[in-house]
């Protein structure tokens, strides 16, 4: 069963845990806390692309992201400024979204200049799960776009131009806090 992230108030932090938010790392980190009272994102960052991604790591998030404190995989991404080259790193970002269906858990995104090329690899993919872009400071026509193509989005502070074009069921909260 897809978990609802909507039931927490912070869909996207770092190094912080705690019964309502999802704390986001990497799978050389630890899953540490009782289930209940510590949640999970566990992916890639389209940043630690920049040398090949070692097929171990890949093993890795797989075994960490069956562990029921994971709601999510991900942060997962495409960054037109940072991180590896861009086919390195839409390779691991599709790996990421299969590996995404094949836990039933949604997919977080980081998307930084590649919005038209995630909005094509969703149609191309049609994933089940649902992708969330976290972190989105775009303008009100790409979330609307966004919304349309069924990938959800999340809020780090109020955005009512935002709010008005995306559904309650797509729109999310998040702080991206590091502690």
């Amino acid at each position: 069963m897809t978990p609802d992230l909507h039931r927490f108030a912070d869909i996207h932090t770092h190094g912080r845990t705690g019964p309502a938010m999802v704390c986001s790392i990497e799978p050389d980190a630890s899953l540490e806390g009782d289930y209940g009272s510590a949640w999970y994102s566990v992916g890639i960052h389209p940043w630690s692309t920049v040398d090949a991604v070692p097929e171990e790591l890949f093993g890795r998030l797989e075994a960490m992201v069956a562990d029921s404190r994971v709601v999510a995989v991900g942060e997962a991404g495409l960054d037109a400024l940072r991180g590896g080259p861009a086919e390195r790193q839409e390779a691991v970002f599709m790996r990421q979204a299969a590996i995404a269906e094949k836990v039933e858990k949604p997919l977080v995104v980081h998307c930084v200049r590649r919005y038209g090329r995630l909005m094509e690899l969703h149609k191309a993919f049609a994933p089940r799960q649902l992708w969330i872009v976290h972190g989105f400071r775009g303008k009100p026509e790409l979330a609307r776009q966004l919304a349309a193509a069924g990938i959800g989005i999340s809020l780090g502070q109020a955005r009512p131009d935002i709010e008005a074009v995306v559904p309650a069921s797509l729109l999310f909260r998040e702080t991206d806090e590091n502690y």
